[in-house]
């Protein structure tokens, strides 16, 4: 399983999840990341990450965090083209 989790930030600054996505696994890398980066700011998260394993409690993220927010550095999601999942 493939996924995006998305994040909210705490008062203190820190990241909290609070929603994921299922990915379809046999899409291409690019899409994968345009399609996360694309939901996450149209539900008003403030950063994804990208997430793959074999259930939800068994999984590692395969990705940086990657933010939405105007005032956090600008990140292309490029890195799927550049990593193997």
């Amino acid at each position: 399983m493939t996924y995006a989790q998305f994040y909210r930030r705490n008062p203190d600054g820190s990241l909290v999840d609070r929603s994921v996505v299922i990915l379809d696994g046999l899409c291409s890398k690019q899409w994968m990341g345009d399609t996360a980066a694309s939901e996450c700011q149209c539900r008003g998260y403030d950063a994804w990450r990208i997430f793959k394993g074999e259930s939800f409690s068994r999984s590692a993220p395969i990705s940086n965090v990657w933010f939405v927010a105007k005032d956090e550095p600008v990140r292309n999601p490029v890195w799927l083209s550049a990593h193997a999942m």
